[in-house]
């Protein structure tokens, strides 16, 4: 008996420490686009479809508005492990209409947060840009730590600039 409690407690203690990262870390990455101004159907499995555009579209009073809020928004959850050190998130991305130029975006935390913590960022393309430029294709985010690269995440299709197919076939 004294065994299974002891074999119990440690299964527990390994659950816990292992569950939470140790070091500032990526996460996950929600890709939500918004396609349309229209509520989503009232079905209860639609019900956090609904209401993430909800949440986007508040505020807006006309069709045009609406429109302009229509396109691809990232939430990028990340893991702060030291909150006094600045963080720079960078999203390196090509568009539909970009002739696959690869683009950057970047948000950075100069300021100490509260505690060590998971944190929330949002990256989102409406508007002009959406209509100039149109959607997202592929995507890579980095994470700095005081100007070192912790992590990386990618989607399927990012190719590093200068990739050519033909050289990974010789």
């Amino acid at each position: 008996m004294k065994r299974l409690f002891v074999l119990a407690a440690c299964a527990g203690f390994l659950t816990v420490s292992c569950s939470t990262p140790q070091e500032t870390a990526l996460l996950s990455i929600a890709d939500l686009p918004l396609t349309s101004t229209k509520p989503a159907s009232f079905d209860i499995e639609h019900a956090p479809v609904r209401a993430h555009n909800r949440y986007l579209l508040y505020g807006t009073n006309t069709d045009d508005e609406r429109r302009r809020r229509l396109g691809d928004y990232y939430y990028v959850r990340w893991y702060d492990a030291d909150p006094s050190a600045h963080v720079r998130l960078v999203m390196h991305y090509t568009q539909a209409l970009s002739r696959s130029e690869p683009q950057q975006r970047s948000v950075e935390y100069r300021e100490p947060r509260e505690r060590a913590e998971e944190q929330l960022t949002r990256f989102f393309f409406n508007g002009e840009e959406r209509i100039r430029k149109g959607d997202i294709l592929s995507w890579k985010i980095e994470l700095y730590c005081n100007g070192k690269l912790k992590d990386v995440m990618r989607s399927y299709l990012w190719r590093e600039p200068g990739f050519s197919s033909n050289a990974a076939a010789d």
